[in-house]
């Protein structure tokens, strides 16, 4: 109830409110807007059914139903409070065009054991309306996926919100990927395509974000595809504690068969599930989570702000500078826990498949990364920016051929060591990654060592 009454403490454009309460704590707060805030109240069963304009509705627990029933009315603000089993979603939807301002304290249902420094009892929706109507951006590059186009926008289309747009860049594609979209556009107005020259995948994605009107972006790669739900339920965990970023879960999906298998230890769980606003925890999502950008909702305006775009000097694996820089920089993030994009393998000149000389691009990812967090002057951020090149150095060892390892470990080598020595490198592991990254990274030191005393 106090964060209702601080939020209307400063609202002084509201002269008339329409009171819909079910408790008698509501008594005290109507008693307040009539004596303080001088505000007239009108209660549903007295109200002449030819109001379709008033400046406030004010709500308390139970009363959704009645809510949605009073969507008629124009309103400035929309202001009250929720249950944990109550459908904020379906109150945000009814009133996002009639309403200016929303705003909706929802209880978590917490015991008060439950309740700490970081998990407070209940979380706010604080929304205003923005011109246009878009609120998420769909971003997908295009480049000759003709033949997997038809399944990813079936997936994505299935979700009817009216206030969502999906943005088709194609980059120069010689095939019919083009045509299928427009096909689709046809009879869906929410579908853009913009043309452009063919500049791979990183032009196109930035030429969706600066033609992108939504207040939160997404993206997906058309050779994908996601279940129906996902970015509604991206969007709806983000709106509800106005989350910077929302995450869930994704599954691999093999061409060859069909099967899928859930990617497990992603961080599907608390502080995230909760939602988090301690920067820190957000932080360890650059070390705790996979790249796999595409399975998430990020805001436009830490977009903005920072400077976040996709580098497009980077010929592959663009999306790994552009999560560590958007993580860093995102104060809060919550997620679904549910694994709801599938990654498709088994394609053809898939980055994922790489095993010789593009690997490594690492290099100057992680200088421009180097670059980057230096400006933080944050020791915290160097270390988990190391932690993040050790496992990403660790994968592509794994995976490149023999042929270009020797090259790869001494470049490897000289990046790891650019900010910390061995002692504090095998600390961070320990403490950010368990045993997993330890033994190559010995090796590959020992080995140095062995050659400096042979001289």
């Amino acid at each position: 109830m106090q964060q209702i009454v601080n939020y209307l403490s400063n609202k002084y454009d509201i002269k008339t409110a329409l009171l819909i309460a079910a408790t008698q704590e509501y008594e005290t707060l109507e008693k307040w807007l009539r004596d303080v805030k001088e505000i007239q109240v009108i209660h549903p069963s007295l109200e002449p059914k030819q109001i379709k304009e008033i400046d406030a509705i004010i709500f308390d627990y139970d009363c959704e139903q009645d809510i949605i029933s009073h969507n008629y009315i124009q309103t400035k603000y929309l202001i009250g409070r929720m249950r944990k089993t109550e459908n904020y979603f379906k109150v945000w939807e009814s009133y996002r065009e009639e309403a200016d301002y929303i705003y909706i304290e929802q209880d978590r249902g917490l015991k008060p054991e439950q309740v700490t420094a970081d998990i407070a009892s209940c979380e706010v929706l604080e929304w205003e309306k923005k011109a246009g109507g878009i609120e998420l951006s769909v971003i997908l590059p295009v480049y000759n996926v003709a033949k997997y186009l038809p399944k990813c926008m079936d997936s994505l289309l299935k979700w009817k919100a009216p206030y969502v747009e999906y943005i088709f860049v194609n980059d120069g594609s010689t095939d019919e990927s083009r045509e299928i979209i427009l096909r689709c556009a046809q009879n869906d107005s929410r579908i853009r395509l913009i043309d452009k020259d063919n500049g791979g995948c990183a032009s196109a994605r930035n030429r969706g974000i600066e033609e992108a009107k939504g207040r939160y972006i997404g993206f997906a790669d058309p050779d994908d595809f996601i279940d129906e739900t996902m970015f509604y339920k991206l969007f709806q965990r983000a709106l509800m504690g106005n989350y910077e970023m929302a995450y869930c879960g994704y599954k691999e999906y093999y061409e060859e068969d069909g099967s899928t298998k859930d990617i497990l230890n992603d961080c599907l769980k608390d502080p995230y599930l909760t939602g988090t606003y301690r920067k820190d925890k957000v932080q360890l999502l650059a070390v705790n989570t996979r790249v796999a950008i595409w399975r998430a909702v990020y805001r436009k305006d830490i977009l903005k702000k920072n400077h976040i775009r996709f580098h497009e000097s980077l010929k592959r694996f663009d999306d790994l500078p552009f999560r560590v820089e958007y993580i860093f920089a995102a104060g809060s993030a919550a997620c679904v826990p549910e694994h709801l994009y599938y990654y498709r393998l088994g394609r053809k000149g898939q980055d994922v498949s790489c095993r010789d000389e593009r690997l490594f691009v690492h290099f100057p990812i992680f200088d421009f990364l180097d670059k980057y967090t230096d400006e933080f002057k944050d020791e915290r951020l160097q270390d988990l920016l190391q932690i993040v090149k050790i496992q990403t150095h660790g994968y592509a060892l794994s995976k490149i051929e023999k042929k270009y390892k020797k090259e790869y470990i001494k470049r490897a080598r000289q990046q790891l060591d650019r900010n910390m020595g061995y002692w504090r490198c095998v600390c961070l592991i320990m403490m950010y990654t368990g045993k997993g990254n330890l033994g190559w990274y010995t090796k590959m030191k020992l080995l140095n060592w062995n050659k400096r005393t042979d001289k």
